[in-house]
């Protein structure tokens, strides 16, 4: 990418060896990765990783990405891309046998108003289904599937939620792992980050998906000590010995950690906030490790942070690197 190219969001997939990048000028940046073996010493060697299959397009409005998504491997590499314009673009992202890589416009859609979009999350998937959701300015969390499966195309709206509270603003979203749909949480479970500018609050909803009734259900709601609105969302990818699930919550120069015991489509048995990761500046994005013990952070000040919870009493403190 070029210099004009500045960046405005990134989103990986479920196998963390694809990549896809926003940019202000509209463009669309696909990223394949490769590994190679290469010598370091007499005594050690080590992967190193490049992206050498890229791939770039523009979206059809040429205007600025607000917020990018790439689905799970198994759907078949499909990207949504939101612009300011507030349209949706889909893509097929591709990579031959030669190493090439494309991006492939499979539809686009305007969004209802025209209203700006802050978060994009595809639902993981087992069997190929593809979910999009979508974080809206307008207070309104709204669903997408394409009605031709096989190809990813002719997008449509599928669904909507809207907060009780009315007059908010949608700014994250996060879908739990299906890979951890258990019997524990044997559902599809969202989290959502809504404000309410009117009277500065902020706060951090748990919704399950009731398949038999057909709707989503606020189980839990966190608000306390959220000063700022909730910028990221991200599900730890394992359960706890207790079968509980845990999630940060990038909120201003803080991240929230929960947890949450006993999920059900109706409730949740008790909700916890575990610790406060604390930061000199505003945070930009929050995600797990595999095992669920750590968290890194992105901030504005240009650095990533670890963090995990001490052994003896439980606090999250900041990892020396």
């Amino acid at each position: 990418m070029s210099i004009d190219d500045a960046a405005t969001c990134v989103a990986y997939d479920d196998t963390r060896v694809a990549c896809v990048v926003g940019t202000a000028t509209g463009a669309i940046v696909f990223r394949e990765r490769a590994v190679a073996n290469r010598s370091v010493g007499a005594e050690e060697s080590a992967d190193v990783a490049s992206w050498p299959r890229v791939a770039r397009e523009r979206v059809p409005s040429a205007s600025s990405i607000t917020a990018i998504a790439l689905a799970d491997a198994s759907c078949g590499r499909v990207v949504a891309a939101a612009s300011s314009s507030g349209e949706i673009s889909f893509w097929r992202a591709r990579s031959d046998s030669n190493g090439d890589a494309s991006l492939e416009l499979a539809g686009a859609l305007a969004v209802d108003g025209g209203v700006s979009i802050h978060a994009l999350a595809f639902a993981p998937s087992n069997d190929g289904t593809i979910v999009l959701a979508a974080a809206c300015a307008d207070g309104m969390l709204r669903f997408y599937e394409p009605r031709e499966k096989t190809t990813a195309t002719v997008w449509e709206t599928t669904g909507e939620y809207e907060s009780a509270r009315p007059n908010g603003t949608c700014t994250a979203v996060a879908w739990r792992r299906a890979s951890e749909r258990t019997g524990i949480a044997d559902f599809p479970v969202l989290a959502l980050g809504t404000s309410w500018e009117s009277d500065a609050t902020h706060s951090v909803s748990v919704l399950a998906r009731d398949e038999k009734m057909g709707r989503w259900r606020v189980v839990d709601e966190r608000a306390d000590g959220l000063t700022a609105r909730v910028s990221c969302l991200a599900w730890s990818a394992t359960t706890t010995a207790r079968g509980a699930l845990n999630l940060v919550a990038a909120c201003g120069s803080k991240c929230a950690v929960y947890e949450f015991e006993g999920v059900t489509t109706s409730g949740v048995s008790k909700a916890t906030e575990l610790g406060r990761l604390n930061h000199p500046c505003e945070v930009n994005s929050a995600d797990w490790n595999a095992s669920g013990s750590v968290i890194a952070t992105a901030a504005t000040d240009g650095k990533i942070r670890f963090w995990s919870a001490n052994l003896k009493d439980g606090a999250w403190r900041e990892q020396e690197v």
